[in-house]
């Protein structure tokens, strides 16, 4: 989600509310679901903006929470991706070698002799500054 400013967020709020009362209801929350075809129950609604209708400053909040929640998501899923990198950088410079990537698979139980994968192909597939290795920020895009 990207961070919207304030403008954008009052126009949003005004395209949901429908009967232009100053809230959104469940019944305009949903109408917004609808149209992006994604599902959702009256429990789920009311878990989301609460038993009542929400106005706009309530909006700001929630949009508010939903971005701080998305940021911390992130940036957990980033740590969590660096690990599995150290997983990988056995000698911890920081740079995934060919060498490196076939041990690291060998331990996964990922890696067969019989198989001739060429560990120095899948590096060059996703080795953006053509080093002959995997920074943090490839890596990222390989897992992707």
């Amino acid at each position: 989600m990207s961070s919207l400013c304030y403008n954008d967020l009052y126009r949003l709020f005004k395209t949901l509310d429908q009967n232009e009362d100053g809230l959104i209801s469940h019944d305009e929350l949903q109408w917004l679901l609808d149209t992006m075809k994604v599902s959702s129950s009256v429990d789920e609604l009311q878990c989301l903006i609460g038993k009542t209708s929400i106005g706009f400053p309530e909006f700001l909040e929630f949009y508010g929470a939903l971005t701080k929640q998305e940021k911390e998501g992130q940036h957990e899923s980033e740590n969590d991706l660096f690990k599995a990198f150290e997983v990988f950088d056995k000698n911890r410079d920081g740079l995934i070698s060919d060498e490196e990537l076939k041990e690291a698979l060998s331990r996964l139980g990922l890696w067969d002799e019989t198989d001739h994968k060429d560990v120095k192909s899948m590096i060059k597939a996703y080795d953006a500054n053509c080093d002959g290795f995997l920074d943090f920020h490839e890596f990222k895009k390989m897992m992707a």
